[in-house]
């Protein structure tokens, strides 16, 4: 990516225990460590979703990693990148288990019985320009019920309960890398039409209605899809509506 699409390649580094693969990769960039670094851990301490709630997993049951890249994209459209993200994961956790997860705008990845895993995305920017981006991605994927914490049992699952199969979190990983590398071609080819199609695949909210909270005030509508920036269109009271992730402190359905 940026300018060096074909001398980039993903350099994989296993560490058996971190704070958060993002903060790491962050620290990383930060120190001059150039794209195309992926760090994947057994076991992280702080792990971040959105909106900072914190993600910890049993060692070894999940695939928790983070993938730095300098994406030669406009900012107007580094909202896709989650989303990108999120359908890259969802295609590949569907091509190695045989079941398919569902998309919740903007970084959710859903199962039958509840939240497999998400995405979170981190950018860093130097005069006014994309300095570099993390794209932290987790997956549950061998727990049982019983693995997951009494106040979040009933709503998160794993591949395992989700499919009935142990998969492999390394052929996970590679999948997933594959087709990450594929979206991040079409973002800088500028086929944004053609991504948002593919996510479109994924999404399990469009159609649906939906609350959506914020500061000052609520909304419901039904969700139509997403825009070629990434940004989440309900239809509310006759007209349709445009948001931000950034925009958005919880979307609930009705």
């Amino acid at each position: 990516m940026n300018n060096q699409a074909s001398k980039l390649y993903f350099r994989i580094e296993y560490l058996s225990a971190i704070d958060s693969t993002n903060l790491e990769a962050v620290r990383r960039a930060e120190r001059g460590e150039a794209p195309g670094l992926v760090l994947v851990a057994d076991f992280q301490s702080a792990g971040r979703g959105r909106l900072g709630r914190t993600w910890e997993a049993k060692p070894g049951s999940s695939l928790l990693a983070s993938v730095l890249i300098s994406p030669d994209v406009e900012l107007d459209y580094l909202g896709l990148i989650p989303l990108i993200s999120g359908a890259s994961l969802a295609e590949s956790v569907a091509e190695v288990s045989g079941f398919k997860p569902g998309l919740i705008w903007p970084n959710d990845i859903f199962g039958r019985r509840g939240k497999i895993g998400g995405i979170l995305v981190e950018s860093r920017f130097e005069n006014e320009q994309l300095k570099f981006l993390v794209i932290g991605s987790g997956v549950n994927l061998s727990q049982t019920k019983e693995d997951f914490p009494e106040e979040i049992r009933e709503r998160a699952s794993s591949v395992f309960l989700e499919s009935g199969r142990v998969i492999s979190r390394d052929e996970l990983l590679r999948v997933y890398l594959g087709h990450l590398w594929d979206a991040l071609e079409k973002l800088e080819a500028k086929k944004f039409s053609e991504l948002v199609e593919n996510y479109s695949e994924w999404d399990i909210i469009r159609g649906k209605e939906i609350r959506l909270m914020m500061v000052e005030k609520e909304i419901v509508g039904i969700v139509s899809g997403i825009d070629e920036r990434g940004r989440l269109k309900v239809k509310s009271e006759g007209k349709e509506m445009i948001f931000f992730a950034g925009e958005i402190n919880m979307l609930r359905g009705v």
